[in-house]
């Protein structure tokens, strides 16, 4: 995912004014006094992997884009991010599709941030009354990004 003017414009409508720290990365800082939250979201696209030997390779159509939480419990990255979607009131989800698995990474205004590791896309259709408890959270919020999920190759 190549990150355009009009994504960055998107994303900072939820999650306020980032901080470009270059070209091709940008930061936003949420921070809650009241609950003592701090959040650090990081969106970096344009990478591209070394060769092997320590030199980057040559800027291809391989490049790809990491998210990247901070937290006072942790820090959580997204690799090859390829899809987002804003989810009301305040939580934008990064999702990366890989093969037949979904990841995501959801961010929020008030400093909420919660990973979905290596998901079966079977779970976004699933009865939510008769599923397994433990896969209810990861069900719930990628079946917000049903037709997205549906979409990408």
């Amino acid at each position: 995912m190549i990150v355009t003017d009009n994504d960055v414009k998107v994303i900072s409508s939820v999650l306020g004014d980032a901080t470009h720290t270059d070209g091709r990365t940008l930061l936003w800082t949420i921070r809650d006094s009241q609950a003592n939250i701090t959040l650090a979201i990081t969106l970096t696209w344009g990478i591209e992997l070394s060769d092997g030997d320590g030199a980057s390779s040559a800027p291809s159509d391989r490049s790809f884009t990491v998210v990247s939480a901070q937290t006072s419990q942790g820090y959580l990255e997204l690799h090859d991010v390829t899809a987002y979607l804003c989810i009301e009131p305040d939580e934008v989800m990064f999702i990366a599709k890989r093969d037949d698995r979904f990841s995501s990474l959801v961010v929020g205004q008030s400093g909420t941030c919660s990973q979905f590791s290596n998901i079966n896309p079977s779970i976004i259709k699933a009865d939510l009354t008769a599923i397994d408890p433990t896969l209810l959270m990861a069900a719930m919020q990628l079946s917000l990004a049903e037709m997205l999920l549906e979409s990408l190759p």
